[in-house]
């Protein structure tokens, strides 16, 4: 093996994969990168694609994804609004925030708030009989 190269084993998949994994969810606010992300996980770019790739997703996705998860959670379990919760997941825009929540989520993140309150709100009287 050519000296400064790593062998491509599970294990070193899975500390690339964990590297990048952090290094995204602990900057969701963040321009990311995929350079970057491959710089924090000492690899390379193209090392980097693989091992993403080996886990069903671009590093694009991932990325996406991990917004809106971590956006959906503060739409429920918080009162930030929702263009204080779009600055904090990386949109400049509220409004782009919101198309890329409906899209990934299939309601607005004002929707989502609404229908987790109303369903939390509910006595469990209220449960309609079998």
């Amino acid at each position: 093996m050519p000296i400064g190269q790593r062998s491509s084993t599970p294990g070193v998949h899975r500390e690339i994969w964990q590297s990048a994994t952090t290094f995204i969810e602990d900057r969701l606010g963040d321009l990311l990168t995929v350079p970057e992300i491959a710089r924090a996980a000492l690899t390379s770019e193209r090392q980097l694609q693989r091992v993403f790739a080996g886990e069903g997703v671009t590093v694009r996705q991932y990325i996406a994804h991990a917004r809106m998860r971590h956006a959906a959670g503060l739409m429920i379990g918080t009162d930030a609004s929702v263009a204080e919760i779009a600055g904090v997941v990386g949109y400049g825009h509220a409004s782009a925030f919101i198309k890329a929540f409906r899209l990934h989520h299939g309601v607005t993140p004002t929707e989502l708030r609404r229908r987790h309150r109303t369903d939390v709100a509910l006595p469990p009287t209220c449960v309609a009989p079998a």
